[in-house]
């Protein structure tokens, strides 16, 4: 069975597990909100890794659950949540370059797996760039198939079942 999780929720656990008063997870549920999120994708994957702007946004973006973490006020980081039906994907991770390594990026993940989980998730795929590939397997993730290029950067399909 499918359960809804709130945001409140979500930064509720986080909190509890030692997340920083100041950092907070929120699902992303208005125009607004999400323009905040892909603000922050083309800050990342276009201007910072020269990906393409028309491929930023696509199809699956409209039935994603997309998360925003902030450091107080400032959203710094976004990811989103695919159910594929047999699996659920977890795409388009990124943080700002200058709060990277300061736990961002491991809560916008933890937070979407909690989603997944909650929602009956028995799998979670993901294409990671390979030099995030360590952040990942943190995550429980593991690699599966060949090495392939997405936008002119190595990419790994990773796993983690349940």
């Amino acid at each position: 069975m499918k359960k809804k999780l709130s945001a409140y929720i979500i930064v509720e656990e986080y909190y509890q597990e030692g997340m920083t008063k100041a950092m907070q997870l929120k699902r992303v549920e208005n125009e607004g909100e999400f323009a905040l999120a892909y603000q922050i994708r083309v800050e990342v994957f276009v201007d910072e890794q020269l990906c393409p702007l028309d491929e930023e946004m696509d199809d699956y973006d409209k039935d994603a659950v997309h998360l925003l973490v902030f450091d107080g006020d400032e959203p710094v980081g976004t990811g989103r949540l695919i159910d594929f039906g047999d699996h659920y994907k977890i795409g388009r991770v990124a943080v700002r370059k200058k709060n990277r390594g300061q736990g961002f990026g491991n809560a916008l993940c933890e937070g979407l797996i909690n989603i997944a989980v909650a929602q009956g998730a028995k799998k979670i795929a993901l294409h990671a760039q390979c030099q995030a590939e360590e952040f990942y397997r943190k995550l429980g993730f593991i690699c599966e198939g060949e090495i392939f290029d997405d936008c002119g950067i190595d990419h790994i399909t990773m796993t983690r079942e349940f």
